[in-house]
Parts: C-alpha cells; structure tokens; sequence
C-alpha cells in the first residue's frame, strides 16, 4: 500500500475540525459532513460549538436550542440523533468511549461515522468508507458492478481495514483518503494526474474513470403543490401576530417551525386559490398573494404559492400553534423552506 501521509500532509485543507483531537468536536464535525458540502459546514460548526462546547453541554441541551443552531443544514434527524447521543454517553460512559463496540451503542453513530471518531481522534486502526472512499475504490480496484451491494461493501471494508492496519498513523491516513476522495478522485473529472494512488489504479490504466463506480439508478422526483398561509390577526394594540405551528413526528422537519400550508391542484387561479382558502378557514377580512417559490426535499420538489391572509381577531382557530409577532418567529427553528416564506414577509 502507498503511504498517503506525505501527499495529505502537502495539500491538506486547513479545516476547523482538523485542528483538534477532541473525539467530540471531531463526532460533531462529521455529523455535520453528512450529505453536506464543507464549505457549508464550517460556520455552522464553529457556532454550534460555542453554544455546545463539550459533551456536557449537549446533553443538558433543549432540543429546541440544537435543531435552532441546526436550521438550515437540514437531515435534522442528525442534530436530534447528535443531542441524544450525547446524552446517552455522558450517562454510559461519562466521557468519549474508545472502541468501536461501544461506539456504536450510541444513538445516530454506524460504522463509518465510529471508524472516523476512533481514528481521527486516538489514531487507532479503525476502518472507515464513506461516500468518497467508496468511489475511490470502486475506481483503484476496478470495481464495475453496483458498489452498493453487501458482497461489495464488505470488500471495500475489509480493504480499508486492511489498508489502515499497514498505515504508520491511522489518523492521517483515513483523512488522507477521504481528501482525496474529496478533492482528486471526484465524481465527474477526476484529476488522476495530481493522484498518489493512479500508478496501481486499475481504473486509470484502463481508461474506465468515467464509468466507475456504476451509476446508481437515479429516483423520480415527485412534485408537490402548495397553498402557503401567512395567518396574522390584528391586537388590541394595533400591531400583528401571525401564526405558527410546529411539526410533529413523522412529518416533514419535525420540530421546526412553519407557516400552514394547504395541499392543492396542479393550477389553481387567483379565485380558486382564494375559495380554497375559504373553504380551509372560513371567511377572512383579507387576501394577498406574497410570492410562488419552489422548495427541493429529498425526491420532492414543492411548489408553493403563498397568501397573506388576515383573520378576524375575535374568530377562534382551529389549528394547533401559536400566535407571534414577527421578531419573535425570527428566534424559533424555522424550516427552510419557513425561511424563504419569512423573507418575503420581512420585504413586504
């Protein structure tokens, strides 16, 4: 195996999480990196940790507080899965537990994300495959068949274990390869010439980099159709309060906030969208549309086109939620797609 430690050593990223061998900072760093682009991640993460310095922190955390810091980097299952986690060990353990057994007793944590803790923070000789380990490999071995099989996989971990069991540091190596993953061996256009590893790529010598790994078979987006609701009601005091809800379990974003929204036909016109409304919550004082945005969850692409509606201040509303000015919807874990809607409200 080709020794990595020089080539990362070169032309490593100067990154925060890379600065510390804390095993929490480094859990944090990599909860984050999933299905998230780092230049994303970098300012989410230094403000997460000055709220959540330590372990301690997290775990005496109100939920609300962790998916507030979250709101914007989305799969809030992570930031819900990273606070239990972290209770979870302080109560176990009372600090970072050190073997892969243990590590994956604790809430949210799999294979990878343990291989990574283990060996970035006490450079032991821990696995790891992620996403560009998986397409480095797939290309270095040759691998033409769907990588995502469990006869592939299991090769490809048994080849990382290998590899970092020969390494001189386990902590560089792992970031090594996932840096290169990252930065050379990328999914379109890899630079195979900047590469330590193409001399014995079995892609490279055959010409198959474009072809390797396998395409998975991509999924049909769904698309989805949106009456948004801006509900305000005017106080006693001459100002608005506008109404918020909170998602549930098993809806989308659950636990953040945001505006209510009404399922509707492909194309509805101004009046049909305004019966609609009616039919929904009754008759109103007034309706204004704000803006159409279009929102991408996941397979899903929602097109949502939003109303400002005032309701009667002395009609009951049937709807669970709350009702608050809008400096203080500003505070609460709006979803992004909330956020949008807000913005358009603030420039109105």
């Amino acid at each position: 195996m080709i020794n990595l430690a020089p080539w990362y050593l070169k032309i490593a990223r100067p990154l925060p999480w890379r600065k510390t061998h804390d095993p929490y900072r480094i859990w944090v760093s990599e909860v984050m990196l999933q299905q998230t682009q780092v230049d994303t991640v970098i300012g989410y993460y230094e403000k997460f940790l000055k709220t959540f310095p330590n372990l301690e922190s997290l775990a005496k955390s109100k939920e609300q507080d962790v998916l507030t810091l979250w709101s914007g980097l989305g799969y809030y299952r992570r930031a819900r899965n990273l606070r239990m986690g972290a209770k979870f060990i302080v109560k176990e353990w009372g600090k970072f537990p050190t073997t892969r057994d243990d590590l994956l007793r604790v809430p949210g944590i799999g294979p990878y994300t343990a291989g990574a803790v283990l060996s970035i923070a006490f450079d032991l000789p821990e696995p790891l495959v992620d996403g560009n380990v998986n397409r480095l490999f797939a290309r270095f071995f040759g691998v033409k068949e769907p990588i995502h099989t469990s006869k592939i996989q299991k090769f490809f971990w048994e080849m990382a274990e290998q590899w970092v069991k020969e390494s001189q540091s386990p902590r560089i190596h792992n970031q090594a390869l996932m840096e290169l993953g990252s930065l050379v061996c990328q999914k379109s256009n890899p630079a195979c010439h900047r590469c330590p590893l193409s001399i014995s790529c079995v892609a490279f010598k055959k010409g198959l980099q474009q072809s390797i790994p396998l395409a998975k078979p991509r999924k049909r987006t769904e698309e989805i159709h949106w009456i948004g609701l801006v509900i305000k009601k005017l106080k006693h005091d001459g100002t608005y309060q506008y109404f918020i809800k909170q998602n549930q379990k098993n809806e989308w974003w659950e636990g953040l906030w945001d505006f209510p929204v009404i399922d509707k036909p492909l194309k509805l016109n101004w009046n049909q969208s305004q019966e609609l409304i009616h039919q929904k919550h009754g008759q109103t004082k007034a309706i204004r549309p704000i803006n159409r945005l279009q929102h991408f969850v996941t397979h899903h692409k929602i097109s949502i086109t939003s109303f400002i509606v005032e309701f009667p201040s002395k009609k009951p509303f049937k709807e669970q939620g709350q009702w608050l000015p809008l400096d203080e919807i500003s505070k609460l874990p709006l979803s992004a797609l909330a956020k949008k809607i807000f913005r358009e409200i603030s420039m109105c």
